[in-house]
């Protein structure tokens, strides 16, 4: 596979996918492929998933990773191996083992359930049996769905307290993993303080949206002094997923406030849903009466998406001038974006990765900048990329 297949991509080549495939959580999926990205092995590229209209983020190895797995494979094989055994490894049966637990390590073996990405084995007290599987760096190792069947067969309010004790196990241990701390402190069923939570810390959330971060925010049971921020943090990483059935549940949910808030996100629903025309006129019809960068955005979009290129880049500049003039520079890596998208449409190369350098150099969104390495990148090999 390759970025240049839009259509009919394997479900297995998803986060999803390849956590199903694995044995383990969407968060520990994610984790490993951020790892694996980071070191070159991998890269993504968004195609549309066979049996599904939406597109997905998908990955594939870089020359690299197919050289590391080629070796992989190599040793596995030489040590009398099967690799696809490896893939499909028999798993015990849950029910009968969690019988013959005592209270101690059913409370130990419960909290080990709850956490889904590697965390050291000393993070949850020692058990009298030793069920507690590790890896070889001593970190503990539980199959997914072994993990799942334990959690469904332990009574709720001790699942919610599971979940409480990890939630302060990051806090105290690793601050900066906050999506697993929001995700346990949901679980918990400590609403107050995950909403607080997600609130004093949304520049961070933003900085990386994604489906399983949008799972989480929609469990969180909502207390109402918190719906307007609640929603309009779920609209923005909903838009960003291009889940747009979501970011239509936000926007009906804002109606209610007197902001601008619900007419901004259904304009780039619309936009994002197709009916980039409605869009467009949603958007500047707000740009007019309060002018912003967000309005701004999402108006040049959908002219871009309409092919209608110098009036984009028209837009663009008057509205950067009229902003700039209020001080608002909200948004400056995405209309850089934008301006790149142009440029490459109109078969200016080097402007395209001038503008993308100085997108990367201003963008603080760890999304956005993956985002930007991945098209500069692309483009430099003399691949064909699509900005929306």
């Amino acid at each position: 596979m390759n970025p240049s297949e839009t259509f009919n991509i394997p479900f297995e080549l998803t986060q999803d996918g390849i956590a199903r495939v694995l044995g383990i959580s969407r968060a520990h999926a994610s984790l490993e492929l951020k790892k694996l990205k980071e070191i070159g092995m991998i890269d993504d590229w968004r195609g549309r998933v066979k049996g599904s209209g939406n597109k997905r983020i998908v990955y594939y190895l870089l020359p690299d990773g197919v050289r590391e797995a080629d070796l992989l494979r190599n040793r596995f094989e030489k040590s009398g191996i099967a690799v696809e055994a490896l893939l499909d490894m028999k798993r015990c049966d849950p029910g009968t083992m969690w019988e013959n637990l005592n209270r101690k390590d059913k409370e130990s073996f419960g909290v080990a359930c709850v956490f889904r990405i590697p965390i050291p084995r000393n993070a949850v007290p020692e058990t009298t049996s030793g069920v507690i599987p590790v890896d070889l760096e001593m970190n503990i190792s539980i199959i997914d769905d072994v993990r799942n069947k334990y959690i469904s067969l332990a009574d709720p309010n001790d699942v919610r307290s599971w979940h409480g004790r990890a939630a302060e196990w990051y806090m105290d241990h690793r601050e900066e993993e906050i999506q697993e701390r929001l995700y346990h402190l949901v679980n918990a069923g400590r609403s107050t303080e995950a909403c607080r939570f997600l609130i004093n810390e949304t520049e961070k959330f933003l900085f990386n949206p994604n489906e399983d971060l949008l799972e989480t925010v929609k469990k969180l049971v909502i207390l109402p002094k918190h719906t307007e921020k609640i929603y309009n943090i779920r609209a923005k990483i909903a838009l960003a997923c291009e889940d747009t059935d979501d970011a239509k549940i936000c926007a009906d949910v804002l109606a209610d406030f007197k902001t601008n808030d619900a007419d901004l996100i259904m304009a780039e629903v619309y936009m994002l849903s197709g009916e980039v025309e409605k869009g467009f006129k949603m958007a500047k019809t707000m740009y007019d009466k309060d002018p912003s960068a967000k309005s701004a955005l999402i108006a040049a979009r959908c002219l871009f998406k309409m092919k209608k290129h110098d009036e984009a880049a028209s837009f663009i500049t008057s509205s950067c001038n009229a902003l700039s003039e209020q001080k608002d520079a909200s948004s400056i890596d995405e209309i850089l974006i934008l301006r790149a998208g142009i440029a490459y449409d109109l078969g200016r190369i080097d402007e395209t990765l001038s503008y993308l350098n100085k997108a990367e150099k201003v963008s603080r969104k760890e999304s956005t900048q993956d985002r930007i390495a991945f098209l500069a990148g692309s483009i430099k090999e003399g691949m064909k990329v699509n900005f929306y």
